[in-house]
């Protein structure tokens, strides 16, 4: 009967952790992801210095958060974020419309992803 209760016990402690990250990462993704699309519509009306400016702090955002997430996700997930945001840095500097708002939406993407496999179903249990 103690077994029983220990494995239940942790099981729940699992399941609890499971979903703190789910809600740590949705909330971080969902932010970044927002600041992107406020980013898009400044490089759509070509307000290239205001969009450097946002793309500093969602930088700044991303590397607070991504050691923390190292920890809960996929490191090539985490890869591929610090690479399209190399890359997104260096189209917004060059001014290059149409690669920058390409790679802001890879980026969002990348996002969505990471958010969708953090999420609570079947699927991520089996």
């Amino acid at each position: 009967m103690r077994s029983l209760i220990g494995v239940s016990v942790v099981i729940l402690v699992i399941i609890a952790g499971w979903l703190f990250a789910y809600n740590y990462i949705d909330a971080h993704a969902t932010d970044l992801i927002q600041a992107l699309e406020q980013m898009t519509k400044d490089i759509e009306s070509e307000n290239w210095d205001t969009a450097s400016d946002k793309y500093l702090k969602t930088r700044e955002q991303w590397l607070e958060i991504r050691d923390r997430w190292a920890v809960i996700i996929h490191h090539h997930e985490i890869d591929n974020i610090d690479l399209a945001m190399a890359r997104t840095r260096k189209y917004i500097e060059e001014k290059d419309k149409p690669l920058s708002l390409g790679e802001i939406e890879v980026l969002k993407q990348l996002f969505h992803i990471v958010k969708e496999s953090e999420t609570v179903t079947l699927t991520n249990l089996l």
